[in-house]
């Protein structure tokens, strides 16, 4: 079975700026730079404009091939940050970065904004960033489903039910949350289709630890290949979030190892992305994914 699963390649295609990333045998890393005081993992250590550059250039050295910056904490029970705020924290970085890659064309890497607002996606979309990571699917701005599209984004739809404050206590159970999943996701990719964005742009995201139990997230990462039938690649974000302190003997656990081996099963799933905080160690388990894969050393 897991030769089986490690020769068949189920990852689909993503396209990027001018890139269509082809389909690999483990997932593209996609490392974390969290501009916020108060992000459940690492809030406070990179809120600065040159700590944020450093630690972006930390996740590159470590094969990183995603930025995902977020400006706004999505953590249960957070405060919203206010739009002037989060462009503040967000746009610098963009700026600095897109100059970075203009003045090293043979590092390849891409930019991700992790907002769900409208406004935020768009300047950073202005100013050279690549991906639309929003965590609530379109839900959360009306306005920006028509942003994806003016801007010629790629997006990622991440599941969510309830918003950063209530999601983990004030959303309605599921009756079989893969199913539920898959069709509320889809629901938001037929209104970008509607505004004629390029299919190929879109990524779905079962949104791990957004208004699930932890017994949702763990069939969630049970179910990778089932988000895979109707074409679109599939990213998955499990990193050190709580849901792992939930499952039995894990409690204490500092969730690096779970992490690793979530991505492990999202490789073998089919995952196209996984996003991480710890680039380094989730790099390290593809490269031995894929010497299992290549049958040779």
């Amino acid at each position: 079975m897991l030769n089986e699963l490690l020769s068949k390649s189920r990852a689909l295609p993503w396209k990027i700026g001018d890139d269509v990333l082809p389909c690999r045998p483990t997932p593209l890393i996609m490392g974390i730079v969290n501009v916020t005081p108060d992000s459940f993992f690492d809030g406070g250590q990179h809120n600065t404009l040159d700590a944020a550059f450093n630690h972006a250039m930390k996740l590159l050295d470590e094969s990183a091939v995603i930025l995902d910056i977020g400006g706004e904490s999505s953590r249960p029970g957070s405060t919203p940050v206010p739009v002037q705020e989060e462009i503040e924290r967000v746009c610098p970085l963009v700026e600095r970065l897109v100059a970075y890659a203009k003045q090293n064309p043979d590092r390849k890497f891409y930019i991700s904004i992790d907002t769900v607002k409208s406004r935020v996606a768009a300047e950073s979309m202005r100013l050279g960033a690549h991906i639309i990571n929003d965590i609530s699917a379109l839900t959360m701005d009306p306005e920006m489903a028509k942003t994806v599209a003016d801007t010629n984004a790629s997006v990622v739809l991440n599941h969510i039910r309830g918003n950063f404050g209530t999601m983990q206590q004030d959303f309605t159970p599921y009756e079989n949350v893969v199913k539920e999943v898959h069709d509320e996701l889809m629901d938001q990719v037929l209104k970008l289709l509607a505004l004629k964005v390029d299919p190929q742009r879109i990524c779905l995201d079962p949104g791990i630890g957004f208004g699930k139990t932890a017994q949702d997230n763990i069939d969630l990462m049970k179910s990778v290949e089932d988000f895979l039938s109707e074409g679109y690649p599939v990213l998955i974000g499990s990193s050190r979030k709580s849901y792992i302190g939930k499952l039995k003997g894990l409690e204490d656990s500092d969730r690096l190892i779970p992490t690793v081996t979530a991505g492990i099963v999202a490789a073998l799933g089919g995952a196209s992305c996984i996003r991480v905080h710890d680039v380094k160690e989730a790099h390290e388990s593809m490269l031995y994914l894929e010497a299992m894969n290549n049958g040779s050393v």
